[in-house]
């Protein structure tokens, strides 16, 4: 009897043992979820403080032109520590064969981002209408970070071109004409050479934004007496071919007719 109730008693002590360790493991999982919990609501924070500030934002732009209208394309990325109006980006550092060498751009207020991408353009976007001055040379545009363009007050652009193709269309340097697009047509620009080297010339164009731009030039004109030498080849053969008949009939005169 005394042996039988040591052994209900042990049981029970084990038994009221694996309650407690039960207990306490339960316990421990709550605390572990609960713990998840708050770190999963700490990190939502987090991150929506962080896409608030700007740290995860991704870039937006403008839809690209179709990829069978690009001739060459360039992205442009640059954080800025200090907060600045006017942001010079040396297109060269991004692409050594961009046609746009290099921009400037003064925004209405401080910026610390700046992100942009540079179309060349085989032909003019469908949409728009073409320039009056021909002949073409380059389509092109640069299409900035959404919400960007609303803060650019003006944008300074170095471009290149080779003398080759202004020898080949016969275009003359100081006829060149840049253009932007604005409204429904494309309005000229302020352009001017700023530099040169044995390929290229180097012109540098003040605009705006734009959802295109376009290089055009005046062919040379011909000098006025070129239109003279026509004259002047008909007037020489039609006085060699009436000497030469007029020899021929001094030296082959005709003879009388026999009645």
């Amino acid at each position: 009897m005394h042996r039988k109730l040591i052994h209900v008693r042990a049981f029970t002590t084990c038994a009221h043992g694996g309650k407690l360790l039960e207990d306490t493991e339960k316990n421990s999982d709550e605390n572990s979820q609960s713990r998840c919990d708050k770190a999963g609501i700490v990190l939502a924070l987090l991150l929506i403080l962080l896409s608030f500030f700007g740290y995860t934002k991704a870039d937006y732009f403008s839809p690209a032109p179709p990829a069978d209208n690009l001739i060459n394309q360039t992205l442009v990325s640059i954080a800025l520590t200090t907060p600045a109006t006017t942001v010079y980006i040396n297109v060269t550092e991004y692409d050594a064969q961009q046609m746009v060498k290099n921009i400037t751009i003064d925004f209405r207020e401080p910026t610390t981002y700046v992100g942009l991408v540079i179309d060349v353009l085989k032909d003019k976007p469908l949409i728009l209408n073409a320039p009056e001055t021909i002949p073409i040379i380059q389509y092109y545009d640069v299409r900035y970070l959404t919400g960007l363009e609303d803060k650019i007050r003006n944008v300074m652009i170095v471009f290149a071109l080779e003398r080759a193709t202004l020898q080949n269309m016969n275009i003359e340097e100081n006829a060149l004409l840049h253009y932007q697009y604005i409204g429904s047509k494309f309005d000229p620009c302020s352009t001017r050479k700023v530099g040169e080297n044995k390929t290229h010339l180097f012109f540098e164009t003040e605009t705006i934004v734009s959802p295109c731009f376009v290089i055009t030039g005046a062919t040379v004109p011909a000098p006025w007496w070129s239109f003279l030498v026509p004259i002047a080849v008909v007037t020489l053969l039609a006085i060699v071919g009436a000497y030469i008949i007029r020899r021929y009939r001094l030296n082959h005169p005709r003879e009388p007719r026999r009645t």
